[in-house]
């Protein structure tokens, strides 16, 4: 099964160059909706370092990332902005690490019309956290679910390899949709990072419609 994979890239640049910056991220997001799998992106500027400014774009799946990041159009493209930009961060958010992803959504500000809301990605907790998480969903699912499957008078018949099969197929679907959404709201308090990455994270609003913007913004979407 695929998943979504958010791209989050922290540039900073001097402040006489933000303008420069802001068109050639711009171009890279246009560039972009040329490929296969390209949901949407969006380019934010850090409210309190102006010389700061974030890029946040999602594909349907990896290897239609991987077909961006290694096509002559973003080499290009990079080669053009390396004088302009250092890049100070890139982190993506697939797998067992979007159970732990929180989502803000806000609508545009500064306008008296109503902008589409966005979704900007938090940063993920500890790989301990995480672990620990996941260990609270799996155990109690897994008892019951093997407790059922094993009441079943033809269970002990089947081959080891089917009765995985049908393990994993069941426990899977439940931890995703059922099991991790309620034990992480559960333990959002102490999942959370410390405060001074959480607001680091807050100038990720209006980053991204992730079930559909297909164009690049400016701290807005557009079209």
């Amino acid at each position: 099964m695929s998943l979504p994979v958010t791209v989050t890239v922290r540039r900073e640049t001097v402040d006489t160059r933000v303008d420069e910056v802001l068109a050639w991220l711009d171009q890279g997001l246009l560039l972009a909706r040329g490929f296969d799998g390209y949901l949407g992106g969006g380019v934010l500027r850090d409210a309190s370092r102006e010389n700061v400014l974030y890029t946040v774009y999602a594909f349907t799946d990896r290897r239609s990332l991987e077909r961006w990041n290694h096509s002559e159009q973003w080499h290009g493209w990079t080669r053009d902005g390396a004088p302009l930009a250092r890049v100070a961060d890139v982190q993506r958010r697939t797998g067992l690490e979007g159970w732990f992803a929180e989502t803000q959504t806000a609508p545009g500000r500064g306008s008296k019309r109503r902008r589409p809301r966005a979704t900007a990605p938090s940063s993920a907790p500890p790989r301990w956290k995480q672990a620990t998480a996941i260990w609270c969903g799996m155990l109690p699912l897994n008892i019951g679910v093997t407790s059922i499957a094993t009441q079943l008078p033809w269970w002990g018949q089947l081959p080891i390899a089917v009765r995985s099969l049908l393990l994993v197929s069941s426990l899977v679907p439940l931890m995703t949709f059922l099991v991790m959404p309620a034990v992480t709201r559960v333990l959002r308090p102490w999942l959370r990072r410390d405060p001074s990455a959480a607001r680091s994270e807050r100038i990720l609003q209006d980053a991204l419609d992730s079930l559909g913007g297909a164009g690049s913004t400016r701290g807005r979407e557009r079209g």
